[in-house]
């Protein structure tokens, strides 16, 4: 198993990575235990599209939109190689969570973030948030974005992220709009 060195993925939660301390505590006192993350292998693209397809099928979509935008969602080798990418592991090895950051016009964009359907709601998405402000802030960055599907806009808004106000059309036609929503990361 691949762990990252200190100046990578950070494998421990640290207190103010994004949120003021109560906040913080209050965000992490139901977090799940034994979740560790490594850098997203090649060997386990086919875990991660169906973890991804799986996911994204947990929300109701219009007729025909879920087929279109999963092929745009599709995790290859290329992108593991140019972004960011993460595996989230449970204490028997097992992928839960997979996600991304990649760098868009110079601005940290959380890019994937994708929970087996599951254990959506038990704290894996928030425990990843926490671990992903902290290693931003190690990267020297202090804000992050990230572009929503509308049903985990409220996910968003509870790890502290805020609507920007700035929206995006779908890139499949009759497909949502989406919001754009940042954090501001403070050490």
């Amino acid at each position: 198993m691949i762990h990252f060195s200190p100046l990578s993925w950070p494998r421990c939660r640290v207190p103010g990575a994004g949120l003021d301390e109560a906040r913080y505590h209050a965000a992490m006192e139901d977090a799940p235990t034994g979740l560790h993350m490594v850098r997203a292998r090649a060997r386990s693209l086919a875990a991660i599209n169906r973890l991804v397809a799986r996911s994204k099928a947990h929300w109701n979509w219009p007729e025909g939109y879920l087929d279109k935008a999963l092929v745009l969602q599709k995790v290859t080798r290329a992108y593991l190689r140019h972004n960011h990418c993460c595996e989230v592991l449970d204490g028997r090895g097992k992928l839960v969570a997979f996600l991304s950051v990649v760098v868009s016009d110079a601005r940290p964009v959380l890019d994937n973030l994708w929970v087996t359907p599951e254990r959506i709601g038990r704290g894996i998405g928030r425990w990843a948030c926490t671990q992903i402000f902290q290693w931003a802030l190690e990267r020297g960055w202090t804000e992050l974005r990230v572009v929503p599907d509308p049903p985990a806009e409220g996910f968003y808004l509870r790890v502290g992220f805020s609507d920007t106000g700035e929206r995006v059309p779908s890139r499949i036609p009759g497909g949502p709009l989406f919001s754009i929503y940042r954090i501001q990361l403070v050490p």
